[in-house]
């Protein structure tokens, strides 16, 4: 079935999902974070954002996810080339959501473009879904610029996505 007639985090829990745009829609992306947003099983969403629709779907998302009670990691890049002030004014509507978000790594320019989704089982365990990314989480220009995007529960990706946010989550990153 095609990802617009079920949920998003359904599908890619038994297959990956290789989106490629403009060719695919960026609908999926948003229908992802918005699932999970709302999900009551979801516990956290960590994300690297690097440049944003002026009407971002994606950061009403992750406000909503907010005000569900998730706990909700960005990093922005405040040096994203023409849209340093764009990316401080998501940066102050973000943290004033309740949103943490990271920013100024000293000597590293964060341009990933990941994501991981911490969902609780019913045995109380937990799972990690999200994606990895090449192009900006942009509604807008993802119709116009070539990039992939890889829709993933894979145990392996999504470990390396949690260790990657580990670390930018450190305090001693943000030293010298």
């Amino acid at each position: 079935p095609l990802l617009t007639e079920r949920r998003v985090s359904d599908v890619i829990m038994g297959k990956d999902v290789m989106l490629h745009f403009p060719y695919h829609s960026f609908l999926p992306l948003i229908d992802l974070l918005r699932e999970a947003a709302f999900d009551p099983d979801v516990t956290t969403i960590k994300i690297t954002c690097y440049r944003l629709a002026p009407q971002s779907k994606i950061i009403n998302a992750l406000i909503n996810a907010v005000r569900n009670g998730k706990e909700v990691v960005v990093m922005l890049e405040l040096r994203a080339r023409f849209e340093e002030e764009a990316n401080i004014e998501w940066k102050n509507r973000l943290e004033e959501e309740g949103a943490k978000v990271l920013v100024e790594i000293p000597n590293m320019k964060v341009h990933s473009k990941i994501c991981v989704i911490k969902k609780r089982t019913k045995d109380n365990n937990f799972l990690m879904y999200g994606f990895v990314s090449t192009g900006n989480l942009n509604e807008s220009t993802s119709k116009i610029y070539g990039d992939h995007c890889l829709l993933t529960s894979n145990r392996n990706i999504m470990a390396d996505v949690n260790r990657i946010f580990h670390y930018l989550e450190q305090p001693k990153t943000r030293e010298h």
